[in-house]
């Protein structure tokens, strides 16, 4: 790795600037990272990270949310945010000559956000919507009752929005107190990747952002075990059956993390998969079947989702089964395994033509390990993965009991219940 392409720096205030110059770009992605999120609220606070996000962009000391809005618009460039589990990001595209624009923006709405009363009351109709549309998708809703049943009584089983009541509990005192505790400067990290000279961001970002100064808060403990079992909340006015299976993964420092990836992508990872094959083009069960793994700071989720006709439910279940016993019991053709790595190769190397990528890269690298790795070192580590490791993780991750099912959807007949998709009984399972 070019020690002069990556560069990190912690700033006399206690935050993190992480820099990677990319040749021949001409943009920039910066981006501002909370160390923090939806996790590691307290349950009467639940929802207020997400509702901070929003609450940056509606009013500054300096600037209006038409303001805010139009900052970097004007300039040809992007401004954005999201909040997730584990983190909060604060993100903009713009062209490199308008690094010290970029900032300015960034730090007024990180660092000086009014949370202004009548923006507060406002916004809360707005988030209000957003859960509702949140119930009203049964993809998302069917995503946060598996999370509901893997995660069990622990902030990561926690919808990341909050609820109507924790919501409309919130106000401006209680919005100011937490930002002063989340987002002081050994809480940040500002990511940068790009057209970037690191001496020269490190200065702008030393001179605009003055993070508050409140106590310190702790980040939530590790889960404990969980049960698998099956929910079906039946839904008579949707047309189709929605269907997500999960189980524990791994953390994103486990060092099998490699090998995951590569039976994920595998296994559902895209139209060549096994799930995709079989449960769509064999038995034209589904138009949308796929896998997934996310990794957090010491576990993780591995996580099956599709759409059926209720009719089909029950068939669909038992092709997503055959798949997972056939790859415990036999594990994957050396075939698949290399076809798999050489698609993740074509993934990592066509992401890292992208500044957004590599500054999202640069950023959790920093969160999750405190170091950072290149996405080519990365890829040298999932080319290394060898077939006799994939079917190890097989044998550890997809034994079908280990599954929780969530359904959303007609019941034909009863419910999905454990009889439509038997589980392990007994001991948790971590």
């Amino acid at each position: 790795m070019d020690a002069d392409l990556y560069r990190k720096t912690v700033l006399p205030s206690g935050l993190t600037l992480l820099t990677e110059r990319i040749p021949e770009r001409r943009s920039l992605a910066l981006g501002v990272w909370v160390r923090n999120g939806a996790r590691d609220e307290p349950g009467e606070l639940l929802g207020i990270s997400h509702f901070i996000e929003h609450m940056m962009f509606k009013g500054t000391e300096r600037r209006d949310a038409r303001a805010i809005a139009a900052s970097l618009e004007s300039l040809g460039g992007h401004l954005d945010a999201f909040t997730g589990r584990e983190e909060v990001c604060y993100y903009a595209r713009a062209l490199a000559e308008h690094l010290p624009e970029v900032a300015d923006v960034l730090a007024d709405i990180v660092c000086r956000s009014s949370f202004a009363g009548p923006e507060v009351d406002r916004e809360k109709s707005v988030v209000r919507e957003e859960i509702a549309s949140v119930e009203d998708n049964p993809e998302d809703k069917v995503t946060e009752i598996l999370a509901d049943q893997i995660w069990p009584g622990h902030p990561l089983g926690r919808p990341i929005l909050g609820t109507e009541d924790t919501v409309g509990r919130l106000d401006s005192d209680c919005l100011r107190d937490y930002f002063r505790s989340r987002y002081r400067a050994e809480d940040l990290v500002v990511a940068a990747a790009g057209a970037v000279e690191h001496e020269r961001v490190a200065e702008v970002i030393a001179t605009h952002f003055a993070p508050p100064a409140g106590l310190a808060l702790p980040l939530s403990g590790p889960p404990a075990g969980f049960v698998p079992g099956v929910r079906h909340e039946t839904r008579a006015d949707l047309h189709q059956l929605y269907l997500a299976l999960g189980t524990r993964g791994l953390g994103y420092n486990d060092s099998d993390r490699h090998a995951l990836i590569v039976l994920n992508t595998l296994l559902g990872g895209g139209m060549s998969s096994r799930l995709f094959q079989s449960v769509r083009e064999e038995a034209g069960l589904a138009y949308s079947v796929f896998s997934a793994a996310d990794f957090h700071r010491e576990t993780g989720l591995v996580s099956i989702q599709l759409g059926v006709a209720p009719d089909r439910g029950r068939e669909a279940l038992d092709r997503v089964r055959q798949e997972l016993e056939m790859l415990v019991r036999d594990g994957p053709s050396e075939e698949e395994v290399a076809s798999a790595r050489s698609q993740i190769k074509g993934s990592v190397v066509m992401g890292q033509e992208s500044v957004s990528s590599r500054m999202v890269h640069l950023a959790h690298e920093e969160i999750y390990r405190g170091t950072y790795s290149s996405p080519d070192e990365q890829l040298e580590r999932v080319l290394a993965v060898t077939r006799d490791q994939v079917v190890e993780m097989a044998r550890r991750v997809l034994p079908p009991g280990r599954f929780a099912l969530s359904a959303i959807g007609p019941a034909t007949g009863e419910p999905l219940d454990e009889r439509d998709w038997p589980v392990e009984t007994g001991a948790a399972l971590d």
